[in-house]
C-alpha cells in the first residue's frame, strides 16, 4: 500500500458533486485527508463556471493504471463526459492523480496540496509542495477562494466522510492570504 495524492474539481454543480465523489472514493478506498475546498478561475476554455477544487491523499495498493480506471468509474457514475475536442471543457468532475506534468505551476492543485502535505517533497523538483505553493501566492490571491463548511452545507447535504475523514486545515502561512476581504 503506497500514498497517492489526488486533485479533484467541479465546475457543474460543485456543491453536489464534490461530496458525491468524496463519498464513492470513501467506500471503494483508504481516504486519508481532505484538504480544504477552494473555488478557483476556470483555465484554459473552459467556459465563465467556476471550478471547486481539492487535495484527497488516499491509500492504495493498485497500479497507476489499475486506479486510474478506478478513478474513471467514480468520474462516469457521476456523469463525467469526455470531449475529446476540449480538454477544457466544464465537468461534473475531474479526478487527476498526481504528479502529472506542470503541476507544480497550478495554483488550483498546489494550494490544496501543501495544505494536507506541506513537507512532502516534489519528486522533479525537490522543493516541498509548500515551498511550490508559496511560489503562487500572488496568482491565488487573484483567483482562488475558500469554500467554507457553511458554504457547502447550505447547498447541499454533506456526506458523512467531509465530516469524519482528517483533514489537517490549511498549512501555515498559506490560509489567510488565500480568502479575499469582504
Amino acid at each position: 500500500m503506497s500514498s497517492v495524492f489526488l486533485s479533484l474539481g467541479s465546475n457543474i454543480e460543485p456543491h453536489k458533486n464534490i461530496p458525491s465523489c468524496l463519498k464513492l472514493l470513501k467506500d471503494q478506498l483508504k481516504v486519508l485527508k481532505i484538504s480544504p475546498v477552494y473555488e478557483t478561475a476556470p483555465v484554459g476554455p473552459a467556459g465563465p463556471r467556476k471550478f471547486w477544487n481539492l487535495a484527497v491523499e488516499i491509500e492504495s495498493g493498485l497500479s497507476r493504471k489499475n486506479l486510474t480506471e478506478k478513478l474513471r468509474e467514480i468520474e462516469a457514475a457521476l456523469g463525467r463526459g469526455r470531449d475529446p475536442e476540449n480538454k477544457f471543457a466544464a465537468r461534473t468532475i475531474d479526478i487527476d492523480i498526481l504528479p502529472q506534468p506542470d503541476y507544480q505551476n497550478q495554483a488550483f492543485i498546489m494550494i490544496p496540496l501543501a495544505d494536507i502535505a506541506p513537507e512532502t517533497q516534489d519528486a522533479e523538483t525537490g522543493k516541498t509542495f509548500k515551498s511550490l505553493a508559496l511560489k503562487l501566492r500572488e496568482e491565488a490571491l487573484k483567483s482562488m477562494r475558500v469554500i467554507t463548511r457553511t458554504e457547502i452545507g447550505s447547498k447541499a447535504r454533506i456526506s458523512r466522510i467531509w465530516h469524519t475523514a482528517p483533514r489537517p486545515g490549511p498549512c501555515p502561512p498559506l490560509p489567510r492570504p488565500f480568502r479575499r476581504p469582504s
